[in-house]
C-alpha cells in the first residue's frame, strides 16, 4: 500500500474516535460522514469501485444528511 492509503486509514480511525467523543451531535455527524468518505477512498484504492461508490453515497452523503435532519427536527428548544 502507498503512504497515502495509510494516512487515510489513520484519518478514518481518528475521525471515528473523535465522533464518539463529541458532545455536539452535528459535529459528530460531520465527523462520521468524513470517516465514511475516507473508507470509501480506501475501497477505491483496493480496486473495488462499486463498493467505493456505494460507501461514498451512503456513508458520506445520505446517512449524514438524514441524521442531521433528524437531530434538527428532534432537538428541544429551551425557553
Amino acid at each position: 500500500m502507498e503512504i497515502i492509503n495509510y494516512i487515510v486509514l489513520v484519518l478514518a480511525i481518528l475521525t471515528s474516535l473523535a465522533s464518539l467523543l463529541q458532545k455536539d451531535l452535528i459535529k459528530c455527524i460531520i465527523l462520521s460522514g468524513f470517516a465514511g468518505l475516507c473508507v470509501a477512498y480506501l475501497y477505491y484504492a483496493l480496486l473495488a469501485p462499486d463498493v467505493a461508490l456505494t460507501a461514498a453515497v451512503l456513508g458520506g452523503a445520505i446517512l449524514p444528511a438524514l441524521f442531521a435532519f433528524t437531530v434538527r427536527r428532534t432537538q428541544r428548544i429551551d425557553e
